[in-house]
């Protein structure tokens, strides 16, 4: 169950990037070259990652090192610049022929207000390879028609963590839906997955 945090600016993440030495290390191996797939237990009338993002212009390249990303991508997610994005993340594992929960849960109540900031995990994987974020810092995933430019960049996804975590199989659940002015949720969300392996890093 998703918990709110009992300070209003702080965010509850679990899944992030630690870097003291008695934190275990662990990284994500891509299971699916295009890293992210349809929920597997979709909400109704929530759409895919393409609900959010045009990749037309953005490719996805497996090789020796690892999942290069880079080029272009479009916001296309039909939502008002004035809504706020609540984003739910859970962490899933595959044990005994079924997926069982992990402690790895997020949720922000404000995603747009921490879209760049340094010390969250989507930064590092991705937000700051965003060459233009300068100029399109205000509109986060709001405005329709926003293109984001990205540098080519072997993309990776490490947590540290201060237990053992399962290493093996698992899935990303990520929900993001707009809230309008009225704090009325929109119908039009969206849910994507990442699946692959988390692996513990050799010290």
């Amino acid at each position: 169950m998703f918990q709110r945090s009992r300070f209003p600016k702080q965010i509850l993440i679990l899944l992030k990037i630690l870097s003291l030495s008695v934190e275990i290390q662990y990284e994500l191996e891509f299971e699916d070259d295009k890293v992210f797939t349809k929920c597997l237990d979709n909400p109704n009338g929530f759409k895919d990652i393409h609900g959010l993002f045009d990749f037309t212009n953005f490719s996805f390249e497996l090789g020796a090192e690892g999942l290069v990303v880079g080029g272009k991508f479009t916001s296309v997610w039909d939502v008002e610049p004035t809504d706020r994005i609540e984003l739910r993340s859970k962490t899933l594992y595959w044990e005994r022929g079924s997926w069982q929960p992990t402690i790895l849960n997020v949720y922000v109540s404000d995603f747009c207000k921490v879209m760049y900031d340094k010390n969250q995990i989507w930064y590092i994987s991705l937000t700051q390879h965003i060459s233009n974020k300068e100029e399109i810092r205000d509109k986060c995933v709001t405005h329709k028609g926003t293109l984001f430019v990205i540098e080519p960049y072997l993309m990776k996804i490490y947590f540290g963590a201060g237990m053992v975590f399962p290493s093996g199989r698992h899935r990303v659940i990520l929900n993001m839906v707009a809230i309008d002015l009225n704090n009325v949720t929109r119908p039009n969300g969206v849910c994507f997955e990442i699946t692959g392996t988390f692996f513990k890093i050799p010290n």
